[in-house]
């Protein structure tokens, strides 16, 4: 660790409240923290490590005084620049430690830093898991996926990070600590917690006063992480409750910041089938996915030419011929009928080679290996050539797949540019990722 050279008056003071070892502004740090896993660089002022909530209460409350602004970070695996700051850096990946499992009732409590894949590691044993999956998951943490409301292949069932949150403890800007939940109308609780923020009592009654416009702004799509998460709070408050916590899930960082995580678990399937599938024609891909959703998948994704092209076709013996990839899979007896009726539907449509179907786990990651390989291979594609995530997760209802994919595949066309088009296709969600010589 290098000392931090630096005449800014601000690491000196951070270093007084939280220790040397804690705040960091050494050159190669700011320069690796002025990135994350997006396109965007910003340099910040200083880095903080976050080992235990007193460190937060401490840098928030400064922050505060001499409004400097804060960035939450833990992995920095964000596409959108959304772990990069011009102040502070938070980094939560030290505050990693899972506080309590329940698993009668299935829930378990974490600290913001650690890693998705690590937590499921641990519930593993338990029979449980934490079902959003993000592609990061490997690397990803909690914090970062309650930021942004992540989601993942298996979105499809299980829903995305917010469906999946029973409570967070939060601080707010002005330093208060607050539970984050869903509150009953006419709960004690929830009327001394309005009382302590006139913040929360505003919105309250904004949301009110506003719930009809807010409805009828509403998209018909099945994955929607734009904005603040105002439809939950208005349709909350239709049914009597008061749901805090689908406010802060995805609203990055910038109502409050997490110290802790109640998440609710489901019992990890006893038997799941992964099926590949590849098309002769882009076109079809977006009927087969109308058709397949009726079959209940836990998880759908599509990738295109292009995007087989990069991951090697010879390397995960992709027939030359498929100009789509379709992978799915199903985890619901009785799975034996799902397959036939799968097959039947295959029918009608122009495939290359049979239809793959694993039920070993190193045989269903096998199947999924391309899918996963993506990203690596498009940053190892050309030492000339740099991709450039430009517009993430674009959705769409999942009855106009088909037009999305023949509009993409159009218009890139037409501009002769390269693109690279897959996605958790099952929930309308397309990725495209282009790449120019630089």
């Amino acid at each position: 660790m290098q000392a931090n050279l630096t005449t800014d008056p601000m690491v000196s003071d951070l270093e007084r409240l939280l220790g040397q070892k804690k705040v960091l502004a050494d050159f190669p740090t700011l320069t690796s923290y002025s990135i994350d896993g997006g396109i965007y660089k910003i340099t910040p002022r200083a880095v903080v490590l976050i080992k235990e909530a007193i460190d937060l209460e401490r840098v928030l409350e400064y922050a505060r005084t001499h409004t400097i602004p804060l960035t939450a970070r833990s992995a920095g695996t964000n596409l959108t620049g959304n772990a990069i700051g011009e102040g502070i850096i938070l980094e939560f990946s030290g505050y990693d430690r899972i506080v309590e499992l329940n698993r009668e009732e299935q829930w378990v409590r974490v600290q913001p830093g650690i890693i998705y894949a690590e937590l499921n590691k641990y519930l593993d044993r338990f029979g449980l898991i934490f079902a959003p999956d993000p592609s990061s998951g490997d690397m990803c943490r909690i914090g970062g996926m309650l930021g942004t409301n992540a989601a993942g292949p298996h979105t499809l069932k299980y829903g995305a990070t917010k469906d999946n949150v029973i409570s967070l403890e939060v601080y707010l800007a002005d330093g208060k600590k607050i539970t984050a939940r869903s509150y009953h109308l006419q709960e004690p609780s929830l009327e001394h917690l309005l009382a302590r923020s006139s913040q929360l009592q505003m919105l309250q009654d904004l949301i009110r006063q506003n719930s009809t416009l807010i409805h009828a702004k509403k998209l018909r799509v099945t994955k929607n992480s734009s904005g603040y998460n105002l439809f939950a709070l208005a349709e909350g408050l239709d049914q009597g409750y008061f749901d805090l916590a689908r406010l802060f899930v995805g609203s990055e960082g910038t109502l409050g910041l997490t110290i802790e995580a109640k998440l609710r678990l489901v019992a990890k399937p006893l038997r799941t089938a992964t099926v590949l599938i590849y098309f002769a024609h882009l076109q079809d891909v977006g009927g087969a996915v109308n058709a397949f959703l009726a079959l209940r998948p836990s998880a759908m994704e599509v990738m295109d030419a292009n995007a087989m092209d990069i991951v090697g076709r010879s390397r995960h013996g992709i027939p030359r011929e498929a100009q789509a990839l379709l992978l799915m899979e199903f985890d619901e007896d009785p799975l034996e009928d799902s397959l036939q009726r799968m097959d039947q539907l295959c029918q009608q449509y122009r495939l290359c080679g049979d239809i793959q179907v694993a039920h070993a786990k190193e045989a269903q990651e096998a199947l999924w290996k391309a899918r996963k390989s993506i990203y690596p291979s498009l940053y190892r594609f050309d030492q000339k050539k740099r991709p450039i995530n430009f517009a993430d997760d674009v959705v769409v209802p999942a009855h106009r797949l088909s037009e999305l994919i023949e509009y993409l595949d159009r218009y890139f066309k037409d501009l002769q540019v390269p693109v690279a088009i897959y996605g958790h296709i099952g929930d309308g969600n397309a990725k495209r990722l282009m790449w120019k010589g630089w």
